[in-house]
């Protein structure tokens, strides 16, 4: 029922009636605390880099069988595992020198994995692949400890294709290799390397802008002088060409390498102005413990005929005396 309210002079009436109301007494009433929320996300923060696998820099201390010789690394990047494009006979003959030859170490930098998945831009690439992305993993895995346990892996570093996983909410770097005992440049980093009485600053990451087909070792340059300056040895991969420029920037000679690959019959590289689709990878690092001289050979067999001539020469030496 309502209330009849008189609403002017005349006595006129008009009828009040309650107004309606609906309560709900368990209703939640949410709580935005700011505070806690920025307590919150500083605790995932610190736990975020603490389980983290990737780091920028490191160094590492070279103690080789034969200290009179040089120390030999073998720069590999764009493996591409996997693809039916993949020339698997000379990585695998590559590999087996780097595991049985003393004195030589690897460093990797990227695209190991071929990696496609079906949601990414280049989802045809999925067609190309003969074994699923975990077993590529996997193998890499497997192939990658195995240096790892011996000593000869320096340091690794990211690659786009190891990066398609993200899509994921998985890292190539974290999934994959965070057993592994050397450094994981997950952005690219600077390894030290300290050899004898000398030091080197390797600079790697996979790619970086300044790319240039006419001049290849561009990006090298820009990555030394935009990030790290102090470098004597700028090392990228990804664009399938094999380059390498000696050049003085500042007050030293420097190495600037793009590293080719083991992908060499490429038909997406070929479409694209690659010429025969992709340059063959594989060169060698040569550092000297003695004096500070560094050069990079074209192939690990080139490197194994030098090492095995400077061993011979060595002993020669030696059995004079």
């Amino acid at each position: 029922m309502g209330e009849r309210l008189v609403i002017n002079a005349k006595g006129e009436e008009r009828i009040i009636y309650p107004q309606e109301t609906t309560q709900i007494p368990e209703k939640k009433i949410p709580v935005v605390d700011e505070e806690s929320i920025l307590r919150h996300l500083t605790e995932a923060r610190k736990l975020y880099q603490e389980m983290a696998v990737g780091q920028r820099e490191a160094t590492v201390n070279l103690e080789t069988q034969h200290p009179d010789l040089p120390a030999f690394i073998w720069l590999l990047n764009d493996f591409h595992a996997g693809s039916v494009h993949t020339d698997y006979e000379r990585f695998l003959h590559d590999y087996e020198i780097i595991r049985q030859t003393p004195n030589f170490y690897a460093v990797t930098n990227g695209d190991l994995p071929d990696n496609f998945l079906v949601d990414t831009a280049q989802a045809a690439g999925v067609y190309e692949d003969t074994i699923t992305p975990e077993q590529q993993g996997l193998l890499v895995q497997n192939l990658l400890k195995k240096l790892d346990k011996s000593g000869k892996l320096l340091a690794t570093s990211f690659g786009n294709h190891e990066d398609f996983v993200q899509k994921g909410g998985l890292s190539f770097e974290g999934t994959w290799l965070r057993d592994l005992s050397c450094p994981v440049f997950n952005c690219g980093g600077l390894l030290t390397i300290k050899l004898g009485g000398q030091e080197y600053k390797l600079a790697m990451t996979h790619r970086f802008w300044g790319h240039s087909r006419l001049n290849p070792t561009n990006a090298a340059k820009r990555f030394m002088e935009h990030v790290y300056p102090d470098a004597d040895i700028i090392y990228l991969g990804h664009s399938h060409i094999n380059e390498r420029l000696s050049f003085f920037r500042g007050d030293k000679w420097r190495l600037a390498v793009v590293g080719g690959t083991y992908k060499i019959d490429d038909e997406f590289g070929q479409k694209r102005g690659m010429g025969g689709g992709g340059q063959q990878g594989g060169m060698v690092l040569k550092l000297s413990g003695d004096r500070k001289m560094m050069e990079v050979l074209d192939s690990v067999d080139t490197a194994q005929e030098t090492f095995n001539v400077l061993k011979e020469i060595e002993e020669m030496k030696k059995g004079d005396r």
